[in-house]
C-alpha cells in the first residue's frame, strides 16, 4: 500500500526503527511488540478514510490481525489523507471511538532567543529521564502508563545510541525541566515528545530546544516536520517559530473502558 501523507510516512518509518509493518495490499498491519498495549502501536492503516457501511469490516479486520493478544485492549484506526477528511465520522463516534485531527507542521528553520536555562544534548542513558519529566506531565498515574513511559524512553535510547536520534534538555541546576527529540527518517527529521514542566513555561524554553535540534538536524535532513493539535498551545507555538501547516491527519481510537482519553505523546 503506498502512503501520501508525510506525517504517516513518518509515523510509520518511527514505528519501524522498535516494531513491524506488514503490507497486506489493501491495509497495513502495525505491530509494536514489545508494547502490545501501545494505543498508538499497535493498528491498522488504510489508504482513505471510512466511508459509510465500512467500519463493521475494518473491525472485524482488527480483529482478526491483533485482536487475539490479551494485551491489545484498544482497536486503533489510521488512515492515509492530507486534508483531515474523517470520513464516516458518526459511525465512528456511535461504535465509541474517539477521532483525533491533528496538523503537520514543517520549516527548514527555526529562530529562537537565548534559552533562559542551560540546554544540553543528551547522551543516551540520560534519555532515560524524560520518562519521569513525561510522568510529571501526564494525566494518568497508573502501573501501566508508568511502564509504557519506561518503554518508550528506552527506545529513545536505543534510537540515539544507534545515531539515528538526538534528544535535548533544558536544566535548572541537575534537574530536567524540558525535552525533546528529534530522528531522522526518510529525508526529514521528526521531532518527538516536545515536553516542559508548567513552572518553566513561558520563557522560551520548548523554542530553543526546537532551534536547537533543527540546527543539528538539518544539517542531513531536507526538512523537520511536527505534529500538533490544531488550536493547541504547542501549534501556536510552533507557528510563531516559523513552522507552516502542510496537512492535517486523522485517526481515530477506541479506547479501553477503563482509559480516559489519554495524551498522545508525538
Amino acid at each position: 500500500m503506498n502512503v501520501c501523507s508525510l506525517a504517516l510516512t513518518t509515523e510509520l518509518a518511527l514505528i519501524a526503527t522498535r516494531g513491524r509493518i506488514t503490507d497486506r495490499g489493501s491495509y497495513l498491519v502495525v505491530e509494536t511488540p514489545d508494547d502490545p498495549g501501545y494505543f498508538h502501536g499497535n493498528l491498522l492503516v488504510f489508504a482513505a478514510p471510512p466511508q459509510p457501511g465500512e467500519l463493521a469490516i475494518w473491525l472485524s479486520t482488527f480483529d482478526d490481525e491483533l485482536g487475539s493478544h490479551p494485551a491489545i485492549r484498544h482497536v486503533t484506526l489510521y488512515w492515509d489523507g492530507i486534508t483531515g477528511d474523517a470520513g464516516a465520522a458518526d459511525e465512528l463516534r456511535d461504535a465509541g471511538f474517539q477521532i483525533d485531527t491533528h496538523e503537520v507542521l514543517v520549516t527548514d528553520g527555526v529562530d529562537a532567543s537565548p534559552a533562559a536555562l542551560p540546554l544540553r544534548l543528551l547522551a543516551p542513558d540520560d534519555v532515560l529521564a524524560t520518562a519521569a519529566l513525561a510522568w510529571q506531565l501526564g494525566d494518568r498515574h497508573d502501573e501501566v502508563y508508568r511502564l509504557f513511559l519506561q518503554r518508550r524512553a528506552a527506545w529513545h535510547r536505543d534510537l540515539v545510541a544507534r545515531d539515528l536520534a538526538r534528544f535535548y534538555g533544558a536544566f535548572d541546576g541537575a534537574t530536567l525541566v524540558a525535552s525533546l527529540g528529534i530522528v531522522r527518517v526518510l529525508d526529514v527529521g521528526r521531532y518527538q515528545d516536545v515536553q516542559t514542566l508548567p513552572a518553566y513555561r513561558k520563557r522560551g524554553l520548548a523554542r530553543a530546544l526546537l532551534a536547537a535540534a533543527a540546527r543539528d538536524a538539518l544539517g542531513g535532513v531536507e526538512r523537520v516536520v511536527i505534529v500538533a493539535e490544531p488550536g493547541s498551545d504547542a501549534a501556536r507555538l510552533y507557528t510563531r517559530a516559523g513552522f507552516r501547516r502542510i496537512e492535517l491527519t486523522t485517526s481515530a481510537c477506541r479506547y479501553p473502558p477503563d482509559i480516559s482519553r489519554p495524551v498522545r505523546l508525538r
